[in-house]
């Protein structure tokens, strides 16, 4: 009984959170803070957080579902000719999606083991979504760094200058915003499933 209230759980769960993210890849502004002259995403915090509620591999498994959700977008609804460019690119709109569910789940249950789930969920989700930020600029340096670079209006030469001021103005921005929201949801979630 108890084993079919969890596999019932789980999957709740993840149609939950794996719809919010969908909403949130298409529905402006629910996947961001527009906070002048910032933008940070917050979608990164629902993989985190199935990370942490599920496992490791929902976590990822959600991580996919943006990603893909992320390709769609750009080829039904392109913002700009850079998102055709970029977005429609696997590599970069869905390995770094899947591997902050496996980061924040791997640091997260390393930390529960230590009975640190507290410290545990700060670390793992300021890391997972440092891990999207890094990631997702670190591939379009390597695959289109000269077209970002003329799009951004910068000499190919200072890309990586640029790219480092992003990770920290928008990425730590980022990665903060994960450590407060994410062990925030992830511990109501957790007491539904205790109730």
């Amino acid at each position: 009984m108890q084993t079919q209230k969890n596999k019932t759980y789980r999957i709740a769960i993840l149609g939950i959170l794996s719809a919010f993210i969908i909403i949130q890849t298409f529905v402006p502004f629910l996947g961001n803070i527009p906070i002048p002259p910032l933008n940070p995403t917050i979608i990164h915090i629902t993989v985190i957080v199935a990370a942490f509620v599920l496992s490791t591999k929902d976590g990822m498994l959600v991580g996919l579902v943006w990603g893909l959700a992320r390709m769609v977008k750009a080829y039904t609804l392109p913002a700009s000719p850079l998102d055709l460019l970029l977005w429609t690119n696997p590599i970069i709109a869905v390995v770094p999606r899947v591997m902050v569910g496996l980061v924040a789940g791997l640091i997260f249950h390393a930390f529960l083991k230590r009975k640190q789930e507290k410290r545990g969920m700060v670390i793992a989700a300021v890391l997972g979504s440092l891990t999207n930020t890094v990631l997702v600029l670190g591939f379009i340096a390597l695959f289109y760094g000269n077209e970002y670079a003329t799009a951004l209006n910068v000499d190919p030469s200072n890309l990586l200058k640029v790219l480092a001021g992003i990770v920290a103005t928008n990425g730590i921005g980022e990665a903060v915003a994960a450590g407060l929201i994410a062990p925030f949801i992830a511990k109501a979630l957790m007491k539904v499933r205790r109730k």
